[in-house]
């Protein structure tokens, strides 16, 4: 995938996410719909002053839209969802809640790469 492309899927993935409708936002970034969707599509080269803009106003880096992949942002997009969860909780459940992540944190790592993880005696770090 070039970085065109990179980075219309990235700003769909995000995009999707937004309250924005695709008119709203076109005339936020001041340019027509078509363009928009041009973009969206993978069938327009941005400047780096839009790419800039569109970044500014998904309110994310523009790296992030240029480099990551589809996946990266998708699991970015799901733990801003867990920490905007867990805010929610109270601060007995938000310890527990926070608990239980670390773990399986630790256990997705661990099955990962079991050496890396582990210390000097090969138990698991957790």
């Amino acid at each position: 995938m070039n970085l065109r492309e990179n980075f219309a899927v990235n700003m769909k993935t995000i995009f999707e996410r937004s309250n924005h409708s695709l008119t709203e936002f076109a005339d936020e970034l001041s340019i027509s719909r078509s363009s928009l969707q041009d973009i969206l599509k993978g069938k327009s080269n941005p400047t780096l002053a839009t790419v800039e803009l569109i970044a500014e106003k998904l309110d994310v880096n523009p790296l992030s839209l240029l480099s990551f992949s589809e996946e990266e942002i998708q699991a970015a997009f799901s733990l801003t969802q867990l920490l905007d969860w867990l805010f929610e909780l109270s601060e007995e459940n938000r310890a527990l809640a926070a608990k239980a992540v670390k773990t399986f944190l630790f256990a997705c790592l661990d099955k990962a790469d079991p050496e890396k993880n582990s210390d000097k005696d090969g138990n698991s770090r957790k």
